[in-house]
């Protein structure tokens, strides 16, 4: 009997970690390991997150609910430190990992402004370290998968190439959060020797571009740009006045669910584990756009908050908010990615949850939290 090929997912207390953890241990095909920094005690499941009633492809229906209602208690992660590339090493070493999905990242524009240099080493030279360790194991050699970012495209405002983009399309990064997940890209091209083309694949290092994503077990709204705007309809405290905020209307977002996302990286392990050469660049994205201020009005609409109380508190910024705030990292306007090439190559297609459906789950893990509740 051969054994369960083991899956390292660094980063497995955020957002896309915590739901593709999350989902691969709801399969007894794989042993999982998870990493994390600060945050090493995640819960999978919890009253405002409950777990599937629906089987999963490949465990029985006692199997399936023995594996939810264990993830319903607290899961343990492994520390590391992505930084100390010692330890790394010796982490990776030690577990012999099959597969890497490299989720760890500093993914806040914003925030990588304020910490460049170690924003870089983590988003960069992390990446470029696992590569290196997965092309230098004398016995075997791990696939590696690479979280990256729509924001490697520009818009076409400076490259004249303009979405829905393709993986092909001509990478051109506006901020630094981009030009980082974009460098990280060249690193394993490089180490990795990761084929231009999808259609000539010859190394084990896969990139996988994502859009604005959500989590729907979220209790924090500041973890998702998707829901941190929701804050604007949460009560005033006692003496404080209401201040009217601008909301982006001018960038069109695909706000994708990380349960989504998970679910395609999912295929993406299966394909690797019986595809010593599988590797390239593709796209995971929902096909549903709209801006800060359209989802903030699917929000409120969904929360049953009056339309007088958001006109109240929000007003759509139809201008390049990166003009009015020289501080924050400039956004491009659209970023669109095209997906047929992934699903191509995996020979289907992940059904992308819809806006409303995706926000009413999200909106669980704040309950009685807002106006109107």
């Amino acid at each position: 009997m051969s054994k369960q090929p083991t899956v390292l997912i660094t980063g497995a207390s955020g957002m896309l970690g915590r739901a593709l953890h999350r989902l691969l241990l709801t399969s007894s095909s794989y042993n999982v390991v998870g990493t994390g920094h600060s945050r090493l005690t995640v819960t999978h499941y919890h009253e405002h997150f409950p777990p599937p009633n629906n089987d999963t492809a490949h465990s029985s229906p006692s199997a399936a609910a023995a594996a939810a209602d264990s993830l319903a208690n607290t899961v343990e992660l492994h520390k590391l430190d992505l930084l100390d590339h010692k330890a790394t090493t010796e982490f990776i070493q030690h577990h012999h990992p099959d597969i890497i999905i490299h989720c760890a990242a500093q993914r806040y524009p914003d925030a990588f402004e304020s910490n460049l240099e170690e924003s870089i080493q983590l988003n960069v030279e992390s990446t470029r370290h696992l590569a290196q360790i997965c092309m230098s194991q004398p016995d075997y050699r791990p696939h590696l998968i690479y979280i990256s970012t729509s924001y490697v495209f520009d818009g076409g405002v400076i490259s004249k190439e303009f979405p829905p983009y393709v993986p092909t399309s001509v990478a051109n990064p506006i901020n630094n959060y981009g030009r980082s997940k974009w460098d990280g890209e060249c690193a394993i091209r490089d180490v990795m020797n990761v084929a231009k083309s999808n259609s000539d694949c010859r190394g084990r290092g896969i990139i996988v571009r994502v859009p604005l994503l959500y989590g729907e077990d979220c209790i924090q709204l500041d973890e998702s740009p998707a829901l941190e705007m929701m804050k604007v309809l949460l009560p005033a405290t006692a003496g404080s006045t209401i201040k009217k905020k601008k909301i982006d209307n001018w960038a069109l977002r695909f706000p994708t669910s990380c349960e989504d996302v998970a679910k395609a990286l999912k295929l993406m392990i299966d394909r690797a584990l019986i595809d010593k050469h599988f590797d390239g660049t593709y796209h995971v994205s929902s096909p549903h756009g709209i801006t800060k201020y359209g989802l903030l009005q699917l929000q409120s609409q969904l929360l049953n908050v009056p339309k007088s109380e958001l006109d109240e508190r929000a007003v759509g910024n139809d201008d390049n908010p990166s003009a009015a705030n020289p501080l924050a990292a400039p956004r491009p306007q659209c970023t669109q990615l095209n997906c047929e090439d992934t699903w191509s190559a995996l020979g289907c297609q992940v059904e992308f949850t819809t806006l409303q459906d995706g926000m009413r789950r999200s909106s669980r893990g704040f309950p009685g939290r807002f106006i109107g509740q």
